[in-house]
């Protein structure tokens, strides 16, 4: 999208659509004919630019235009000229430029036939010093560089890859150095973003000297602009005598080409200074916490965990006080419930959110959403849970237990597929896609259909679906064309209970080339960084690349924690949605 002068011109298939301004007076040189521009030449100036955006300050450029005849005689044409530069830079206010993000740019002149163009770069700048230190602290980072007293990053992982719009950035780091004050700093050939802080504010077990830091939504989006990947940072100094800086190898963080969209919701245990209940997050809105949506200070007390949504995000269906015990489905935006008579403890939704697929005590049925009557019951060779349908509703996944117990506690999980047609209600025959000795269970369609994503562990006692710490994450074609694939990078390690794998609803890519890469989410209990010790799950995030999963390579990347969450409460059963809606 461009930004013009006089109105937002669209871009269409790599060409720019500019509006002629037809009929306007231009002042003309003796023996030019008003109308009669043969030969002449539309220039724009200034014909190249350096802006710099300063702590997110917009810089501006005034521009003016020029029409040459071949006699060599100039007319100011500026008033009547159209300007445009790509939006995801900056905006034109008739002939006055403010570039927002930094990067380099061409910006566009339009009058009648002809168009000219000039070259930009803005270049971004932040400084940022915490409160505790003196203004000058930027001024001790000047001195040589020396790695033997270099800071130790512990977050986020090496090689990550992150949405481009993720927000409130952390990075954490220890120090064995007689360092007390640090620069954060992020990279990109356009950019230049710095804070200072003392450190030492993260948990003692994380020593020595525990330290972390979030930059600003803002600083972030300064940073990124448009750039495929960005730097960090971390360098250090003894404020006392800083002669030398100790400097760690600055990091990569690659980035998704467009801006992820869509919502999540997630169950929270309470937490110190948080209450019981959903929360959720409207992943186009960075830089904000979750906000509740139903906790138990809005439920009068009763808690709500278990909860599926409509794929468009209007719809919600609950379980109240536990498993086994009532259910209700929601109105979504206006949060109104509907009769409590029903019960069931997972479930799916057809792609309009008419239809809801419910699991209790091991049997499945089909619903109508606005009375929650029972339409159909889904016959099966053995004790059913867990079921997903496919975006286009064509296809269920689903897990048969062989030493059943609950419909969330349970041993020898066997992941089956099988056609339905949500129009009938009808079934087509079972079909097995992981059959083993281990205990598989939680799966989950990826947006396309192709792929399932699914928890294994060796676990095949009665409990063995639930909690469990040996949990990982696995992805499986939903043809059964290819053996599992195990997501490695992701899992990072063993023990540290990954369950409720969970696709984002959108594709995006990554790279010159586009690569193809969906977002995941499991909920894990590992630690974050310096400032939460294994043992209270959060909500993790990491791309998963389809083309690598059919090449039977591990498909993601290390996996970095949502920023948004509440970091003393225990987060799980992460739904997504390709919307947010009555949002507040």
């Amino acid at each position: 999208m461009l930004s013009t002068g006089m109105y937002d011109a669209p871009m269409r298939a790599g060409l720019l659509a500019f509006v002629v301004v037809g009929g306007l007076g231009v002042g003309c040189g003796p023996g030019h004919k008003p109308g009669d521009e043969t030969g002449a030449v539309l220039t724009i100036g200034p014909p190249t630019s350096e802006l710099e955006i300063v702590n997110a300050m917009p810089a501006t450029e005034s521009f003016t235009a020029t029409l040459t005849y071949p006699d060599g005689v100039a007319t100011d044409v500026t008033a009547d000229v159209t300007f445009a530069v790509d939006t995801s830079y900056g905006d034109f206010a008739a002939s006055l430029l403010s570039m927002h993000s930094a990067g380099k740019v061409t910006v566009f002149g339009t009058w009648k036939d002809k168009v000219a163009s000039a070259e930009v770069i803005a270049r971004a700048k932040g400084i940022r010093v915490d409160p505790g230190l003196p203004a000058n602290t930027p001024d001790l980072f000047g001195g040589p560089e020396d790695p033997s007293h270099a800071p130790n990053i512990v977050y986020p992982p090496l090689d990550v890859v992150m949405p481009r719009n993720l927000g409130d950035f952390e990075i954490h780091w220890n120090d064995a150095s007689t360092n007390d004050v640090y620069e954060v700093s992020l990279h990109t050939d356009y950019a230049d973003i710095r804070v200072y802080v003392p450190g030492g504010n993260g948990l003692p077990a994380f020593g020595p000297k525990p330290s972390w830091t979030a930059f600003l939504a803002a600083e972030w989006t300064q940073a990124v602009g448009n750039e495929d990947n960005v730097l960090y940072q971390v360098r250090g100094v003894q404020s006392a005598n800083p002669t030398t800086v100790g400097a760690a190898v600055p990091r990569l963080v690659q980035l998704g080409n467009e801006q992820m969209l869509g919502g999540i919701y997630y169950w929270a245990a309470a937490g110190t200074t948080s209450p019981e209940g959903i929360f959720r997050h409207d992943m186009s809105m960075p830089g904000q916490p979750a906000q509740q949506y139903m906790t138990v200070a809005q439920t009068g007390g009763r808690c709500v965990a278990c909860h599926v949504l409509s794929r468009d995000g209007t719809k919600m269906a609950i379980t109240w006080d536990g498993g086994n015990q009532n259910a209700n489905m929601v109105d979504v935006e206006t949060k109104a419930l509907q009769t409590e008579a029903n019960a069931w403890n997972f479930g799916t939704f057809t792609p309009d959110g008419n239809r809801f697929l419910s699991v209790h005590g091991g049997t499945l049925v089909v619903r109508d959403y606005a009375t929650q009557s029972v339409l159909t019951t889904m016959g099966s060779a053995g004790w059913v849970t867990h079921p997903d349908l496919s975006a286009d509703g064509s296809r269920l996944v689903y897990v048969r237990a062989t030493v059943p117990n609950c419909d969330w506690a349970f041993g020898g999980g066997q992941i089956f597929t099988r056609s339905f047609d949500p129009a009938t209600l009808s079934f087509g025959p079972e079909t097995p896609l992981v059959n083993n000795a281990k205990n598989n269970y939680y799966p989950s369609f990826s947006p396309d259909g192709q792929w399932i994503m699914f928890n294994q562990s060796d676990d095949n006692s009665t409990s063995g679906a639930y909690n469990n710490p040996s949990s990982t994450l696995w992805v499986v074609k939903a043809d059964g064309s290819a053996p599992p694939v195990q997501l490695s990078k992701m899992n990072a390690a063993a023990g540290l209970t990954d369950s409720w794998g969970r696709w984002a609803p959108f594709a995006q890519t990554i790279g010159t080339a586009g690569e193809k890469i969906y977002w995941v989410t499991v909920s894990s209990k590992r630690d974050f960084g310096v400032r939460l010790q294994a043992g209270r799950p959060q909500v993790w995030m990491s791309a998963f690349h389809p083309d690598r999963a059919t090449a039977q390579i591990d498909p993601t990347d290390p996996a970095f924690r949502l920023p948004f969450q509440n970091l003393d409460s225990n987060n799980h059963i992460a739904q997504w949605t390709e919307q947010v809606v009555g949002l507040q």
